[in-house]
């Protein structure tokens, strides 16, 4: 048995750019993609989990640190201008 697949074909990777964000006009790579889908998810289950009566302040601030966690891997990805406007517009809803 072995951990090697049975078939010899390469993996395509596409090259179309159909990564795109509602408000972003900028062309977004795949892992800019990923990381400002990432924050938008993040941002969500801060604001839904703010709403809960149970709250619990550990859980929240696990999810405050993942929010800026992901931040900075906007950052790093040269979308962090994106970024702060979307957490920007989050504290003006909230």
């Amino acid at each position: 048995m072995s951990a090697q697949p049975e078939s010899t074909e390469q993996e395509v990777i596409s090259t179309v750019n159909d990564y795109t964000i509602d408000g972003v006009e900028q062309h977004l790579s795949p892992l800019q993609y990923h990381y400002l889908t990432l924050l938008q998810r993040l941002i969500s289950t801060k604001n839904s989990y703010q709403t809960d009566p149970e709250l619990e302040s550990w859980m929240m601030d696990a999810i405050k640190k993942s929010v800026y966690s992901s931040l900075r891997d906007c950052i790093e990805g040269n979308v962090g201008d994106v970024a702060k406007v979307m957490l920007q517009e989050d504290v003006q809803v909230n």
